[in-house]
C-alpha cells in the first residue's frame, strides 16, 4: 500500500509504504510501515553506494558519482541529516524487503538501486544508465510509457499485479513476474520534475498460489456439481453456516430461502435422527475426526428426505474447531432401492404381509422378549381350507385375490403389536405376544374362523373356504421357535382331522397325525422295491434356441391306497427316517440312464438335474455311492447336475464344500435352487463351486407387471454371469415372461408354459417334437398354474 501527505517543515513531501507480513496459512500478523520524505529521498541519492554494487554480480556495477541534489533554502537546509543518519537511511533502502530504485533526469537514469531490485531484473548493470538502455526487454510492455506519463503529468502510478518479463540471465528466455507497483514523481519546491521514485513486491508467489487456489476451487466445484451434491460451510464460533445453492435446491427451496443460520439446518432434522447426527458431528468437531452420516430432512413441502452428510475440521485452534465444511448428498433414491429390496426380501409379494424369514425373526424376537419380562406368547398356524378347490376352479388370478382379502381379514382380528405372517401358498401364521390367559387366544381364534368363514366375492361369484387353528403357547409347551412352529404345525392338522374350520391347542396327546405320518413311513419303506416311485422328467429350454438342452428329475409316489402322494409329504418322512439316501441314489441312476439313452439318441451330451436333500449331505451320507453310479452306467458326468438349496449353504460345513468339490471332480455340475427364497448369503457364490442360480417363481410369477421383481430377476442374472454361472428361471408360465427374460439375458427357462412334469416315455415324445411344436403348443394351450409346496426344512418342491 503506497500514500503520500505534508510534514511539518515547509511544503516537504513524505511518502509512506505499508508491506503486510504473513503467517504460516496467509494471515497478516503485522503490518510494516516505511516513510520517506522526500528530502530524505534526495539525501539517499548524494550518497556514496555502501552495498557493494550490484548483488547479483557486486563487480558488475560501474563506479559512478551519484547525482546530487541541490537544497533550495536554509529552512530546507536545516532539515538535512547528518552523515549518520544518511547512512542509517541508506542501509534501510538498500535492505528494504520491497524492490526500490531511483530514475533521475529526462532520460530517466537510474541513480539509486536496492538489493531486491537487483534480485528482481537480474544479472545486469543498472546505475548511471538510462532505464531504456538498461532493461530493453521492457519495450512493448508498456512500462517506458508509463514511466514518461508519470513524468509529464507528474501524478504517481500505482499498479497491482501487474505482469513484466525480464530477462534474468543473459541469452535466457524471458521470465514471467507479478509485481505490485509504485511510480512515485520526485518534484523541486517548485514543482521542476527530478525523477522517479520506484517501489514494489515482487508478488508471483502469491499469484501463482491464488492462481493454483482458484484452479483447486474450480475443480472441486465442477466435481461437487457433477455429483450433484450440496455444500455447506458452518462457522462454529458465529453459528452461521453457508448453504450452497445446490444444498437447498436438495430440499426443495430457492437460493434466497433459508436463514445461513446452524439452528436452520438443526431445525430441519427429523426428530428420530436428530440426537445421533448432532452427537456425530460434536464428535467430529471435539476429535478432529470425518464424519459420515445418514439421516432425514424436512423439505419445503413438508416430505421427509434421506440425505447422506460428509464433513471434516477444516479449522480450528488449540482447544475447539473453529470452522467445519462438507457435503450433503440426495441419497433418498438409494434409500428407495433398499426399502424395495429389503421389503422383497421380507414380505410377500403378493399379501404384503411378512414372509417366513421375517416372521421367524420376528419369532425369535418375541421368544427373547417373553423370556425377559417372564410372560408368556403364542403362536398360531392358519391354513385355509378348501383354498385349493378355489384356486382349480376359479384360476389363480382369483386365487390370489381372495388370499389378499383373506391376509386383510387376519389383519383385522389381531392387535397392532401382534404379527400376522404368510408362509407360502395358504398357510398363515400369527405372534401374540405378552398373553395373560387362554381365553384370549380361543377369541382371537374364533374371530379369524368367524371372518374367514364369511364369503368371498370373485369375479362376481361366492367362493367359500375356512380356517383350520393350531395354536401352541410359550413357554408351556416349547422353549424355542423351531418346536413352537412344529407344535403349531401339528395342532393345526389336528383341526383339519378334526373337520376343519376349528382351533385346536397343542396337546402331548396329539397322536393321529403322528400316527398318519408313522403309517406312511411305513409304506415308504417298501415303496421303492414294490415299484411305486417313479420319475418325472420337466424340461429345460435354452431361451435363446427354443430348444430343450436339459431336463430336471422329479420324483413322484404312486401309493397303493392313497393315489399320488404329494411330495410334501414323503420327502420330509424320507429325511427324517433316513429314507433319503437310498431313494436318492435311485432317481440319480434313473436319471443316469435317461442321460446316457437320451444323449445317444440326440448325439449330444443331454444334462438332467437331480435334487439333492440336505440331509444328503450330512456326514457319512452315500457322496461316493454316486460316483460309483456314475462308473457303472458308463458316463463321466457330465451329463448330470445336482440342484440344491440354500439351505444347504447357510451353514455351510467343510464337509459341504468338500462334497461339492468331489461333484466337480467327478464332473458334476451344482445348481442352486429357489434362489432369493431363503436365508440368502453372497459369500458362497464366491467360495463354494456353483454353476447353475434357478431364480424362484415367486419372482418370475410377477416378473412383467412388478417392477421390483423385473430388479430382483435382473440383479440375479448379471450378478450370475459375472460370477461365471448360468441362470435358470423356473415357473415360466406364459409368453411374456419368456420374452422378458429373454431380454434380460437369462439363459434358461422352466415351467408350464414349456410343459409340465412328464413320464420318461411322454418326455421322449416331447424331445422328438422339437422346439417351436413346444412353444406353439405351449402358447395356444392352456397350462395349469404350478402347484408349489414347502418342505419342513423350508425348501419348495412342484408338483
Amino acid at each position: 500500500m503506497f500514500g503520500e501527505g505534508d510534514g511539518d517543515t515547509g511544503s516537504a513531501q513524505w511518502l509512506f509504504t505499508h508491506s503486510p507480513i504473513l503467517n504460516d496459512v496467509g494471515g497478516v500478523t503485522l503490518i510494516l510501515q516505511t516513510c520517506f520524505q522526500v528530502l530524505s529521498i534526495g539525501e539517499i541519492v548524494g550518497l556514496e553506494d555502501t552495498t557493494g554494487g550490484n548483488p547479483v554480480d557486486e563487480h558488475a556495477r560501474p563506479n559512478v558519482e551519484p547525482t546530487r541534489r541541490t537544497v533550495p533554502n536554509s529552512d530546507h537546509a536545516s532539515g538535512l541529516l547528518s552523515n549518520d543518519e544518511r547512512t542509517r537511511m541508506r542501509l534501510v533502502f538498500d535492505q528494504a524487503p520491497g524492490f526500490m530504485a531511483i530514475l533521475v533526469g529526462p532520460s530517466l537514469t537510474y541513480d539509486v538501486v536496492n538489493k531486491a531490485y537487483y534480485q528482481l531484473v537480474g544479472h545486469r548493470d543498472l546505475v548511471g544508465r538510462p532505464v531504456r538502455e538498461a532493461l530493453p526487454e521492457l519495450a512493448g510492455q508498456g512500462y517506458f510509457e508509463l514511466l514518461d506519463e508519470v513524468a509529464s503529468k507528474k501524478e504517481p502510478f500505482v499498479g497491482h499485479e501487474m505482469e513484466v518479463r525480464f530477462q534474468r540471465t543473459p541469452n535466457s528466455p524471458l521470465e514471467q513476474i507479478f509485481i505490485d507497483l509504485l511510480f512515485q514523481p520526485i518534484l523541486e519546491p517548485d514543482g521542476t520534475f527530478i525523477g522517479i521514485f520506484i517501489q514494489g513486491h515482487d508478488v508471483t508467489g502469491r499469484v501463482h498460489a491464488q492462481k493454483a487456489l482458484n484452479e483447486s476451487n474450480e475443480r472441486w466445484r465442477v466435481a461437487v456439481e457433477g455429483s450433484r451434491d450440496g455444500v455447506w460451510d458452518w462457522n462454529v464460533l458465529t453459528n452461521e453456516v453457508i448453504y450452497s445453492k445446490r444444498w437447498k435446491e436438495i430440499l426443495g427451496y430457492d437460493e434466497s430461502e433459508l436463514q445461513d443460520r446452524f439452528s436452520t439446518w438443526r431445525e430441519l432434522l427429523h426428530p428420530e435422527d436428530r440426537d445421533v447426527v448432532l452427537e456425530k458431528m460434536n464428535t467430529a468437531a471435539r476429535d478432529d475426526v470425518p464424519f459420515h452420516v445418514e439421516y432425514r430432512l424436512k423439505c419445503k413441502d413438508g416430505s421427509w428426505k434421506w440425505v447422506l452428510s460428509r464433513g471434516i475440521v477444516v479449522a480450528r485452534d488449540d482447544r475447539t474447531a473453529l470452522r467445519l465444511a462438507g457435503t450433503m448428498s440426495d441419497i433418498s433414491g438409494k434409500k428407495e432401492s433398499e426399502e424395495a429390496i429389503w421389503r422383497h426380501a421380507s414380505f410377500d409379494a403378493l399379501t404384503g404381509l411378512p414372509n417366513r424369514r421375517l416372521f421367524r425373526d420376528r419369532l425369535e424376537q418375541e421368544i427373547k422378549n417373553a423370556e425377559r419380562s417372564r410372560t408368556s406368547m403364542a403362536v398360531m398356524f392358519i391354513d385355509l381350507d378348501r383354498f385349493k378347490e378355489v384356486n382349480d376352479l376359479l384360476g389363480h388370478d382369483a386365487g390370489d385375490r381372495l388370499l389378499k382379502e383373506a391376509s386383510a381379514r387376519l389383519r383385522s382380528c389381531i392387535r397392532a403389536s401382534d404379527t400376522v405372517a404368510r408362509l407360502g401358498g395358504d398357510e398363515f401364521t400369527v405372534i401374540l405376544p405378552d398373553l395373560s390367559d387362554n381365553a384370549h387366544l380361543e377369541q382371537v381364534a374364533e374371530k379369524i374362523i368367524h371372518f374367514i368363514s364369511l364369503p368371498f366375492q370373485v369375479n362376481g361369484d361366492a367362493a367359500y373356504i375356512s380356517a383350520s387353528i393350531g395354536i401352541t403357547v410359550y413357554p408351556r409347551d416349547a422353549k424355542d421357535a423351531e418346536e413352537l412352529i412344529r407344535n403349531a404345525d401339528q395342532a393345526m392338522y389336528a383341526a383339519k382331522n378334526a373337520g376343519r374350520s376349528r382351533l385346536r391347542f397343542f396337546t402331548r396327546a396329539m397322536q393321529k397325525d403322528a400316527q398318519m405320518r408313522l403309517r406312511l413311513a411305513r409304506d415308504l419303506r417298501s415303496a421303492l422295491s414294490k415299484r411305486q416311485l417313479h420319475a418325472f422328467f420337466q424340461p429345460i429350454v435354452d431361451l435363446k434356441t427354443n430348444s430343450i438342452v436339459k431336463a430336471e428329475a422329479l420324483l413322484r409316489w404312486e401309493h397303493p391306497t392313497r393315489g399320488w402322494i404329494s411330495p410334501t409329504l414323503f420327502i420330509p418322512l424320507a429325511e427324517e427316517t433316513g429314507l433319503i439316501h437310498s431313494i436318492g441314489d435311485w432317481i440319480l441312476g434313473e436319471a443316469v440312464a435317461y442321460s446316457k439313452k437320451w444323449t445317444k439318441h440326440l448325439g449330444r451330451p443331454f444334462e438332467i438335474s437331480v435334487n439333492r436333500s440336505p440331509v444328503e449331505f450330512m456326514v457319512g451320507s452315500s457322496d461316493f455311492a454316486w460316483r460309483h453310479i456314475f462308473a457303472d452306467g458308463g458316463l463321466d458326468g457330465c451329463g448330470i447336475s445336482v440342484e440344491i438349496t440354500e439351505g444347504v449353504l447357510l451353514n455351510a460345513s467343510s464337509h459341504v464344500a468338500e462334497t461339492l468339490l468331489q461333484f466337480r471332480d467327478a464332473g458334476i455340475h451344482v445348481a442352486l435352487d429357489d434362489f432369493g427364497t431363503g436365508y440368502s448369503s453372497m459369500s458362497y457364490l464366491l467360495n463354494l463351486h456353483i454353476d447353475y442360480l434357478k431364480i424362484d417363481q415367486s419372482f418370475v410369477r410377477d416378473i412383467v407387471n412388478n417392477r421390483g421383481s423385473q430388479t430382483i430377476a435382473e440383479t440375479m442374472i448379471v450378478m450370475a454371469h459375472r460370477l461365471g454361472m448360468k441362470v435358470i428361471a423356473e415357473g415360466v408360465e406364459n409368453q411374456e415372461q419368456a420374452a422378458f427374460l429373454r431380454e434380460a439375458s437369462c439363459d434358461f427357462g422352466q415351467g408350464y408354459l414349456f410343459e409340465r412334469p412328464l413320464p420318461a416315455t411322454k418326455f421322449e415324445e416331447l424331445l422328438e417334437s422339437g422346439p417351436i411344436a413346444v412353444l406353439q403348443e405351449a402358447a395356444s394351450t392352456p397350462k395349469p398354474r404350478t402347484s408349489v409346496h414347502r418342505r419342513d426344512d423350508g425348501s419348495l418342491v412342484g408338483i
